[in-house]
């Protein structure tokens, strides 16, 4: 019986001093996307993304899981393999070096055109047709149509009020 409340009182310390180190520290995140989650699991609402090199503040653990202050101030929970316990330095892909054209090249501009090249090859493998795609995408009405639309309707766009 005394062997029992030794080992009990023990793992309580040891979970103690675990969380009171784990409160305030600082984490990076060290994969290239992480989304920051309401609860302990895959399956819970995304509050925030983080992404490679952002710091934020650990501020419990529990099964593997951390839950964590963002930058912007949310709070959620990331899977521990996404936390780095020294700074991480943000992604530069390497195929950007590879890119023709000036070094301006942003990565979202790339990343938005490997997007339409990687989708038709995904559509031509499994035998989709993507010209459903192409037909929406050259379908789209242009800037100056949306807002004719919009106050024709009587509607405001978001931000215009202010």
């Amino acid at each position: 019986m005394r062997r029992r409340i030794v080992v009990v009182a023990s793992v309580l310390v040891t979970a103690i001093v675990g969380l009171a180190v784990a409160q305030g520290s600082t984490r990076w995140i060290q994969q290239v996307k992480s989304d920051v989650r309401a609860g302990r699991g895959s399956f819970y609402e995304v509050v925030d993304t983080v992404l490679k090199g952002d710091q934020v503040q650990l501020l419990a653990t529990d099964a593997r899981w951390s839950q964590v202050r963002t930058a912007r101030g949310r709070q959620g929970w990331l899977y521990e393999a996404a936390l780095a316990g020294s700074a991480v330095g943000p992604t530069q892909p390497d195929f950007l070096k590879l890119a023709p054209g000036d070094a301006s090249t942003s990565a979202t501009a790339a990343s938005a055109g490997a997007k339409g090249i990687y989708a038709q090859g995904y559509a031509r493998e499994r035998g989709f047709d993507y010209g459903a795609v192409t037909y929406v995408e050259s379908s789209q009405p242009g800037a100056a149509d949306i807002e004719a639309f919009v106050r024709e309707g009587g509607l405001e766009l978001p931000g215009a009020g202010r």
